[in-house]
Formats: C-alpha cells, structure tokens, sequence
C-alpha cells in the first residue's frame, strides 16, 4: 500500500493517505513516512501560496524612474505659475507593501484523525509561507492555548511543519482565551495593522464569551469549520467577524481550508 501511495503525484489526496499509513505503521515506517510528509506538506504549501500577499497601499511621492501612474490633480497644483513642466513638480502615485502584524489560531479542540491534521498543517504552511515577509505566529488551541510559533521567531517552514505534525487535538473549546492571545502576540509588534485569523466550528464550550474579545482586533477574519457530527456555530463565527470588522468564510470541507486561508490572505 505505502508504494502505491509514494508514487501518487503530490496532493491532499497523497498526504492524507500517508497520515492514515503512519497512524497504523510500524516505528521505522513512522519514521520514514514522517519524512515524507515534511517534504510534502513543505513543497504543497509553497505551491499554494505562490504568488504575494500582504496589504498593499498607494502614496502619493514626486516622480522618480519606474513610477508611470501620474497624479494630476497634485501635479496641476505644484505646476501653477510654471511656464515649462518641472521634473519636480510631477507625482506620481506607488504601491508600497503595508507592513503588518498575523495570527493564526487553530481550534484543535475536536478529535480530529491524522489526515484532517496534515490538512491543518498544509494550512498552517501556506498562511506562514503567505506571509514570509511579515510578523507572523500561530496558536492551536482547546482548553489551553499552545503557541506553535511566535511573531519573533524565524520563518522556517520546515520548523512549523514539523511542530504541527505533532498537536495534539481534543478536549473542551476556550475561543475566548484563544483571542486574548492572540492579541497578547501581536501587540508585541508595533506594526500598522494588526490581524487574527480564527479557524473554529465557533462552539465555545468554556471560558465564557469571545465576541467581546474580537472587537479588540484591528481585523479578525473567521473561518467556520465543521469537525465532525457536530457542526458549527454560525451565528457566533459571523459576529467574532462582525465585531472584528473581518471576513466570515464558512468552510464546506476540510480540504478546503488551505485554499480558504490564501483567499483570505489575497483579499480575494
């Protein structure tokens, strides 16, 4: 079985198979099959997340080479009582990247198989690999909250693939405390925007209620997601985006979340 598995092309569907090989094999096959999965779920969440990310934003500056987009109302002002155009009274308007502030935080609370948490991971790779030019760090949380990696902390995406291969899921749902981290992460930052992203089925079973926390976020984007039998909680993930002033995604399948993290990324 595991031959056949190894020649697949590299996807959800290999990855998935090779977590539910390892969760049955024997310590050596473990081992190797761990290896291939940290190349794999590497190499799927760069190819996911191709392309830039980021919060882009246009200044308007004076014309220097390379900048073609003409402001015309703050050229026509800087011009007045010239008889000739002057290099320096053109402007021009330029994109810059927005420098900001990440955190991914994942609801482990249910019991979820070995192939729902390579999906996890895949996730988790594509919203770090996105992001490798930003701050950025990821939680996972149930009852406790377990920091997987800080905003300071390097970004090797092998490092996080790795860690993530190894949480442990179940127990009772503190979204609350979840979100107090969060925060308590990205305020280590002085950055210009400051954003979480919540992957939860929004049942908080303890700790109290987390919408009044999300109302402290400059921008909170949840993403509902269903476990298993028990579904989700609809109206509590689409006020935490409410009071977030973020996006809600309601999330069909499992598979689907690496793909929902980039959309949310690329303010698709």
């Amino acid at each position: 079985m595991l031959d056949i598995v190894k020649n697949l092309e590299t996807g959800m569907l290999q990855i998935k198979l090779l977590s539910m090989i390892q969760e049955r094999a024997d310590i050596v096959k473990k081992i190797e099959i761990r290896k291939m999965l940290l190349q794999k779920i590497t190499y799927l969440s760069q190819k996911i997340a191709a392309g830039p990310a980021g919060i882009v934003r246009s200044i308007i500056t004076q014309y220097r080479p390379g900048l073609d987009e003409i402001d015309v109302d703050r050229t026509l002002e800087e011009q007045l009582g010239h008889k000739a155009l002057q290099y320096e009274n053109i402007y021009c308007h330029e994109k810059v990247k927005q420098k900001s502030s990440y955190v991914l935080m994942l609801d482990v609370s249910n019991s979820m198989h070995k192939e729902k948490v390579a999906i996890a991971t895949i996730a988790t790779g594509v919203f770090s690999y996105k992001l490798r030019n930003d701050y950025h760090g990821v939680l996972t949380f149930a009852k406790d909250v377990n920091i997987i990696k800080n905003l300071e902390e390097p970004n090797i995406l092998t490092t996080l693939v790795d860690r993530m291969l190894d949480i442990k899921t179940g127990g009772s749902t503190n979204i609350r405390l979840a979100l107090l981290k969060g925060l308590e992460m990205l305020q280590k930052r002085k950055a210009t925007l400051k954003t979480g992203i919540i992957v939860t089925d929004g049942w908080a079973t303890t700790g109290g209620d987390p919408v009044e926390v999300a109302a402290k976020y400059d921008r909170l984007h949840v993403l509902g997601i269903s476990f298993g039998l028990g579904g989700s909680d609809p109206i509590t993930n689409a006020n935490m985006a409410k009071k977030g002033r973020g996006r809600y995604l309601h999330i069909q399948r499992f598979d689907d979340l690496p793909l929902a993290i980039t959309k949310i990324l690329t303010n698709k």
